[in-house]
């Protein structure tokens, strides 16, 4: 008998692959934020040192609340025009809120609940570049959101419609 071959392919649209991309992304630089957040919390301002698990674990913690806070903030994103652009700079501040509430919740219960938007912002005023590609990522979000909502408003538009504005 011969090995059947199973191809298991994720079949996403063009705007439903902007936002996974956009969530591995936020996780990513989540994970990061994490780990400058638990280095300057160590009093440790080195980047090469040994890590322990509970360093592992903090970084584990930014890398699943940062899209879960943009998850749930994600309603501030992808708006079209100006309008759309201020309601993404104020889903920044949201999503760095929520993110920091449930990484820090993660992190260490009840304490790091209350600690971790402060520990955040404590980061983020020391460090403005770091609070500064922080902002950048979410914007970069904010159009790749943008993505998945013209697609997902061209669903409702007959196609007569979308020939007409295409020509």
């Amino acid at each position: 008998m011969a090995a059947k071959r199973i191809n298991w392919r994720l079949y996403l649209t063009e705007g439903e692959r902007s936002i996974v991309f956009a969530l591995c992304g936020i996780a990513f630089f989540g994970a990061i934020v994490a780990f400058i957040v638990v280095n300057q919390l160590g009093g440790q301002s080195q980047i090469v040192r040994p890590l322990t698990t509970y360093d592992y674990w903090i970084i584990c913690s930014g890398a699943l609340g940062a899209p879960a806070g943009a998850f749930l903030a994600r309603n501030w994103f992808g708006h079209p025009g100006g309008a759309g652009v201020m309601k993404a700079c104020v889903g920044i501040i949201v999503t760095s809120f929520l993110s920091s509430i449930i990484a820090g919740t993660l992190a260490l219960p009840f304490y790091g609940t209350m600690f971790g938007p402060f520990s955040l912002i404590v980061t983020m005023v020391a460090s403005p570049m770091l609070a500064l590609i922080w902002a950048a990522m979410l914007l970069g979000a904010h159009l790749l959101v943008a993505v998945y909502r013209r697609e997902r408003e061209t669903i409702f538009v007959p196609k007569r419609a979308r020939r007409r504005a295409v020509a």
